[in-house]
């Protein structure tokens, strides 16, 4: 049975204020969290089990993306990253394909038993298309455009010009959006290099667009499962 919730919408992240960890410092409000420093000891951060340790899980690190709940203590040392998510409004439908690499190392004993030997590599690479209509006062949408052509904006008061320049965006979407407590919501951290978008004009309805793109590897990509405990 497929459950329940909203799948598979992008959201703008903009990060806040740092909160550092000290005595009696908690967090206000449950959310989405950059991790900025863990305290070299007694992190009140919360720990991997034993179990999952033996299953290779390693702890919260320093740029990690999380997320934590309410009332969740900072130990001095600790430090994290409030991230609010805008949703695009453009957006329809995300398509995310991931590809890893093999190597034949097969022997002539191998091929003489019939079959082929393998190894993996180090690398994997996650790219994919982004479908959606033009949402003319999002500023992301502005973001976006901006990436291969020149934005001219008038604001009524102003008017600014701003160059056509590349920029990593940094996204998170939701593969399962839930509040239901008990349920598990998934959501994938989506930082992106934009490799090309294409925009079309129809003579009526909205207007769509698509753009290609990779996912960069450097800025902490990856999914999030987490076990919804309260409403937020």
């Amino acid at each position: 049975m497929k459950p329940g919730g909203k799948d598979g919408r992008l959201y703008k992240i903009a990060e806040g204020a740092v909160i550092d960890g000290g005595e009696d410092v908690s967090l206000e409000k449950s959310g989405f969290y950059k991790i900025k420093s863990v305290a070299s000891s007694d992190s009140s951060l919360p720990q991997p089990s034993s179990a999952d340790i033996a299953k290779g899980a390693r702890a919260i690190r320093a740029g990690d993306y999380v997320h934590l709940w309410k009332n969740q203590a900072l130990a001095a040392g600790d430090a994290v990253i409030p991230l609010s998510l805008t949703l695009i409004g453009f957006v329809k439908d995300v398509s995310n394909s991931k590809t890893g690499q093999t190597y034949d190392v097969s022997t002539q004993e191998n091929l003489d038993s019939g079959v082929r030997e393998y190894i993996t590599g180090a690398f994997t690479e996650s790219s994919g298309t982004i479908n959606g209509t033009v949402e003319t006062d999002s500023d992301a949408q502005r973001e976006l455009l901006n990436q291969f052509s020149s934005v001219a904006v008038d604001d009524g008061t102003n008017y600014a010009v701003f160059p056509a320049k590349q920029t990593k965006q940094d996204y998170m979407m939701s593969r399962r959006e839930t509040e239901t407590v008990g349920e598990t919501a998934v959501w994938e951290h989506f930082p992106v290099t934009v490799e090309s978008i294409q925009m079309d004009k129809p003579l009526d309805g909205e207007q769509n667009f698509n753009f290609n793109y990779k996912i960069d590897g450097g800025n902490h990509p990856g999914v999030i499962y987490y076990k919804v405990r309260e409403v937020a």
